[in-house]
């Protein structure tokens, strides 16, 4: 029998048509995956087109670790709340999102891996490129992102800190640390909104936090679904001559905005601008202009004193509620109040888990109106 051996230039056409099949598959599923993550909301009042520019290659590269078929079950729950954690490619506060994970992440109500993402509250760890790393991502982090499918990874490079200040600790990271925390807030509100269409709020923490999930959820749950900006409220005095003199904002260990709110944050134009400029000791006086040297006043800069927007409404949540756990002279400050616990030490997650993880049916704290647009969430 008589072997027929394909020509040179049939091979040519052979390869040059499964390549163009190729290429329509890829294309195909590119665009499955944009439409799945720049669509319209179901009541059809958001879209990617409300948004300031992002490209396709900054979402796909912040979701290089996130299955698509994990995306595609976050679409289709319906979460109440998204919450977003600054964190880094190195093993110190690997070993804080672990610790967060194993307890205060296993409450009912947390949208998690081992519970095919079911839940109320969905929470993402969110990264940058560390220069440890050579400002790529390490095996530890593959390694982990395979695990448990919470890790964002943002296009922007992390930097080193220039102080003291260490984990769980009081302090200042340094200026150009501080401004990049600020740039990964902005870009995981941005983020957030396009992933999640349909949620109503986007919160922002921190890895040395601890939280009574039901409790949270259960206040949560009074709040309107437009115009919340939540959290534990603070002012800075920035000198008689500043303008404004003082700001106000809600702080950076957990603050929850409703999608509407968000949505103003990331559409003000000189942030906008800002979170794309790199870092340079010339430019700093911009970024200080709105206070980008720490990412909470920032948010509520821009939400409290640049903008205004008529629905927006603050909730106020008070310090036995929102607080660090220890004082400066060292005294533990836990109660039955507490509802997020700040500047952890590694043994702190599991102590608090063992006093609150049987807490089953909490009482929904008492919302105070304060006036028209403020409200608080008291001890009493």
């Amino acid at each position: 029998m008589k072997v027929l051996v394909p020509s040179v230039t049939g091979k040519r056409v052979f390869y040059a048509v499964f390549f163009c099949i190729l290429l329509v598959i890829v294309e195909l599923l590119w665009l499955d995956y944009d439409s799945l993550l720049f669509s319209y909301s179901e009541e059809g009042h958001f879209s990617h087109r409300s948004l300031p520019p992002l490209t396709l290659k900054n979402v796909t590269e912040s979701l290089r670790y996130i299955p698509h078929s994990t995306i595609q079950t976050w679409r289709e729950r319906d979460y109440l709340i998204v919450f977003g954690i600054p964190s880094i490619d190195i093993e110190a506060r690997r070993r804080r999102r672990d610790l967060q994970r194993t307890t205060c992440w296993q409450f009912p109500g947390v949208a998690r891996r081992a519970n095919d993402f079911t839940g109320a509250m969905l929470v993402l760890y969110v990264l940058a490129r560390h220069p440890s790393q050579g400002y790529n991502y390490s095996a530890a982090l593959e390694k982990e992102s395979d695990e448990w499918h919470d890790i964002i990874t943002l296009p922007m490079n992390d930097v080193l800190p220039t102080t003291n200040k260490t984990i769980g600790g009081n302090g200042y990271w340094g200026t150009e640390a501080e401004i990049g925390m600020s740039r990964k807030t902005y870009f995981w509100y941005e983020l957030a909104l396009r992933v999640f269409p349909n949620v109503n709020y986007i919160s922002k923490g921190d890895d040395d936090m601890f939280m009574r999930v039901p409790q949270f959820l259960s206040d949560l749950r009074l709040l309107p679904r437009r115009g919340t900006y939540m959290g534990g409220y603070y002012g800075v005095w920035r000198g008689k001559r500043a303008n404004p003199p003082n700001v106000y904002f809600m702080i950076g260990y957990c603050m929850t905005l409703a999608r509407d709110v968000a949505l103003q944050l990331v559409s003000f134009k000189p942030i906008q601008r800002l979170v794309h400029l790199p870092y340079s000791k010339e430019r700093e006086p911009e970024f200080k202009a709105f206070n980008m040297e720490h990412e909470d006043i920032m948010v509520g800069r821009v939400l409290l004193h640049e903008i205004n927007y008529e629905p927006l409404r603050l909730v106020k949540v008070d310090y036995c509620r929102f607080f660090n756990i220890r004082n400066k002279s060292g005294h533990y400050l836990v109660t039955s109040n507490s509802i997020v616990i700040h500047h952890l030490e590694a043994s702190d997650y599991s102590d608090l888990m063992r006093r609150f993880g049987n807490i089953k049916s909490p009482v929904p704290s008492k919302l105070y109106l304060e006036k028209h647009n403020v409200s608080l969430i008291s001890c009493i």
